[in-house]
């Protein structure tokens, strides 16, 4: 009896939801994004749990199976372009707290962010910078050693 021969009822009884494996055969990136963000949250591990777990941020109950946080992601605007966003960074993984964003918008809502206020309008570094045409780095000295005011404010020579 050749015990190698495969059992077409095998694959089918250890199939859970379909959805996490794409046309190709490989993980879709839908389920590669819900695994890593219930890394970062429990597996002590993990490279990142400190900045996420271990600040006591958590994946909600109704996001423990992937079927839920499917069903979620694409009814809340899912591309493959975009990442997972919690819009308030202490705040937990929950439908509520989350959204589809760009890896630019992302960087907007990052933690170590400074917002800089100048003519009552505040906006972080990268925004300043292409409002005014203004590379980040030479931005970034000038605040630093002149101000913002004059930072904002001197031309860029040979302009």
């Amino acid at each position: 009896m050749n015990l190698k021969r495969k059992k077409p009822w095998l694959s089918e009884r250890n199939k859970t939801h379909g959805l996490s494996i794409g046309a190709n055969g490989k993980k879709t990136r839908l389920y590669s994004i819900w695994i890593r963000m219930k890394q970062r949250c429990s597996d002590l591990n993990s490279s990142d749990f400190n900045e996420y777990g271990g600040r006591g941020i958590t994946v909600c109950d109704e996001w423990a199976k992937y079927e839920k946080f499917h069903k979620w992601a694409m009814s809340n605007g899912y591309k493959e372009n975009l990442t997972i966003e919690r819009k308030d960074n202490d705040g937990d993984y929950v439908p509520l707290n989350c959204c589809w964003a760009s890896r630019s918008e992302q960087s907007k809502n990052k933690r170590n962010n400074h917002l800089i206020s100048f003519h009552g309008e505040t906006k972080i570094l990268m925004d300043w910078s292409r409002e005014l045409g203004v590379d980040q780095s030479l931005l970034r000295y000038r605040i630093k050693n002149w101000g913002v005011e004059r930072a904002f404010t001197t031309p860029i020579r040979g302009r």
